[in-house]
């Protein structure tokens, strides 16, 4: 269901025990202080908003997590491209208020948002799988459990090689394990493969040059490794669920 409040619109469902919606706000919108009745979980995936609580302000950007108790009193301004976020309201125990980066929580917010863009009789249960999942993401947080050492020289060998990085046998043999115990232990820990990680910090340095400097997407395609700027274009939109245009556009 979508409905029209002004300039914010909002698209909601009711999946299971979760209430959940997409709302996208306008330049400079600002809600004076208010509260929801149940816990939410909201996800910043396109634009920023500021959040002030009672004992705490904090600036949630594309990729935000905000977690929020019920009756947690709150005021919103948001930025000056406005917003696109994904709620979920839930009776579960939502226990405090947190801010934080999640880029697994924001790709199932942008699934979210798919679904409910283009929905079908099986929307409901999907978005429901989808919300128990965003639950858990925000109940880990941002800290996992700390890798083990050889694991973590492995991760900073991608950070430090990633424009360029050493196959997973060069990996292996430099931090002293077997390249197939490598890749589980990575996949494992980190949620990804080792070539979907470096895909992830090349996409990441790219998006920050879209920011800030003014490169020709074709240039820094070609920079950050991709074979051509269409390849480039649709791993960035995987990953950000924006365009590089685009998402250069809403930084600015």
């Amino acid at each position: 269901m979508e409905i029209a409040h002004g300039t914010t619109r909002v698209t909601a469902i009711d999946a299971g025990r979760f209430a959940v919606s997409e709302v996208s706000f306008p330049p400079e919108r600002r809600l004076p202080w208010h509260a929801h009745p149940h816990g939410c979980i909201a996800v910043v995936v396109e634009g920023a908003v500021r959040k002030r609580f009672a004992r705490a302000e904090e600036i949630a950007a594309g990729g935000a997590v905000v977690t929020m108790p019920p009756e947690e009193p709150h005021e919103d301004v948001f930025g000056r491209v406005g917003a696109r976020i994904v709620v979920v309201e839930t009776d579960d125990d939502v226990e405090r208020v947190a801010t934080f980066r999640d880029w697994n929580a924001t790709h199932l917010a942008l699934r979210i948002a798919g679904e409910l863009a283009d929905p079908d009789p099986l929307t409901p249960l999907a978005i429901e799988g989808l919300a128990l999942e965003l639950t858990v993401a925000s109940r880990r947080g941002p800290a996992p459990v700390p890798p083990s050492k050889w694991l973590e020289a492995a991760r900073e060998l991608l950070h430090d090689r990633f424009l360029e990085p050493p196959s997973a046998e060069e990996i292996a043999a430099d931090v002293g394990v077997h390249p197939g115990h490598l890749a589980r232990a990575f996949r494992a820990h980190y949620g990804e493969s080792l070539g979907g990680y470096a895909r992830k910090l090349r996409l990441e340095w790219a998006a920050e040059r879209l920011v800030r400097t003014e490169e020709a997407l074709a240039g820094l395609a070609f920079d950050a490794g991709f074979v051509d700027q269409s390849h480039f274009t649709r791993a960035f939109k995987r990953r950000f669920g924006l365009t590089p245009a685009r998402y250069r556009q809403a930084h600015r």
